[in-house]
């Protein structure tokens, strides 16, 4: 153990929505398929799972305002990620945070799911997203 990571889970008519839209545009997605998530909080410090109480969340989770961005990193380079806004999530962050004392990289919460890391240029058509994105699950763990 030798992280904290809190996220959520795209619904799976929502995972089938995002892979047909990055599909029919030839978008790489391949950290998306292999993980669909957004994250609501990653930290190196550790608080055990088990003992992790986690906000009350109304299901579904509703993403708003979705769009692609490009997200120019230090650690992972260019990274495609679909943004939404989510105040349920926002609030989620700030409370973990709150009750924990999480530290993380990023002192403002922006909802986001990973399609794909390194991208080799920023030089790609990104279409509208067009639906909500909607969330059903909740999952946290503690990995390396």
């Amino acid at each position: 153990m030798n992280r904290t990571n809190i996220k959520i889970i795209p619904s799976k008519a929502t995972c089938e929505k995002i892979i047909a839209l990055l599909q029919k545009f030839q978008i790489p997605h391949d950290d998306f398929c292999a993980d669909p998530h957004c994250t609501i909080l990653y930290s190196h410090d550790v608080v055990d799972v088990k003992n992790l109480s986690l906000p009350q969340i109304s299901f579904p989770v509703i993403g708003k305002n979705a769009r692609f961005e490009l997200f120019d990193t230090k650690y992972d380079g260019i990274v495609l990620v679909i943004e939404f806004e989510s105040d349920t999530l926002e609030k989620c962050f700030n409370c973990l945070k709150e009750n924990y004392n999480f530290s993380t990289r990023y002192n403002e919460y922006r909802a986001h799911i990973t399609m794909q890391k390194n991208l080799p240029s920023k030089n790609i058509k990104l279409p509208n997203i067009d639906f909500e994105l909607l969330f059903d699950k909740i999952a946290a763990d503690n990995g390396e």
